[in-house]
C-alpha cells in the first residue's frame, strides 16, 4: 500500500475517533456527554433522566461514581460538592473503590 493511501486511511480513522459522544435525554433532546461535566449531578437527573441514579463500585469517600440507565450515562462527581467530574457514555463503574 503506497504511502497516499495509508495516509488517507490513518485520516479518516482520525476523523471518526475524534467524534463526540452524544446522548439523548428523557425527552428526546440530543446533547454532548461533555457538556455534563461541571454540572450537579441532581440537576442531571432533574433535567434530563426519569430514573434515580444508580450507585457503581468505585464510590468511595471522595467520589460517587453514578449511572442513569434511561439515559446510558456514567458520571464521577466529587462527593463534597456533588459536581460532575467526568461523563461518558455507557455503563462504566471503576475496577474499585481506590482511587484511580
Amino acid at each position: 500500500m503506497n504511502s497516499k493511501k495509508l495516509l488517507l486511511i490513518f485520516y479518516i480513522f482520525t476523523l471518526i475517533s475524534c467524534e463526540s459522544e452524544k446522548f439523548i435525554t428523557a425527552d428526546g433532546k440530543e446533547m454532548e456527554v461533555t457538556s455534563l461535566v461541571g454540572m450537579d449531578v441532581f440537576d442531571i437527573a432533574y433535567e434530563y433522566s426519569e430514573v434515580g441514579p444508580e450507585t457503581l463500585l468505585g464510590t468511595n469517600n471522595q467520589r460517587w461514581v453514578v449511572y442513569y440507565s434511561d439515559i446510558n450515562i456514567t458520571v464521577e462527581t466529587d462527593k463534597s460538592s456533588n459536581i460532575v467530574q467526568k461523563a461518558t457514555k455507557g455503563k462504566k463503574p471503576k475496577s474499585s473503590t481506590w482511587p484511580n
